[in-house]
């Protein structure tokens, strides 16, 4: 049984600029449930050849998956803001009631960066 309690704004894509950038479409507000909303610092290398000078990084990274409504706008590459963080969505699958009517949506997210936000041209 799904019950929203989030409110999240979802940012469609309203298509792909010439170098294969999605461009913004429209925002609209709309209820959500969180399933799981991880924000975890890691290391990562810097260099290709890290194994020799061990230099790395701290990387934000974060994995999301939010319970959507039958109704969504979102859909793969959209972006959801909640809680002043950005989400793309990279997986959308359906989730059913027991009577076999459309229940939700699970959206799978990954955490997306300012210097990865959409352009328009």
């Amino acid at each position: 049984m799904f019950r929203p309690n989030q409110t999240c704004v979802v940012r469609s894509i309203a298509g792909y600029s010439v170098y294969g950038q999605p461009q913004e479409g429209k925002r609209k507000r709309e209820k959500c449930a969180i399933v799981r909303y991880v924000i975890k610092n890691e290391k990562s290398s810097v260099r290709a050849d890290s194994s020799a000078t061990r230099g790395n990084a701290r990387e934000q990274q974060a994995d999301a998956i939010f319970l959507m409504s039958p109704n969504t706008t979102a859909d793969i590459d959209s972006v959801i803001e909640l809680h002043s963080h950005d989400f793309r969505v990279v997986s959308k699958e359906p989730r059913f009631a027991i009577s076999g009517r459309l229940d939700h949506f699970e959206v799978g997210c990954s955490y997306w960066s300012d210097n990865e936000s959409t352009t328009t041209s």
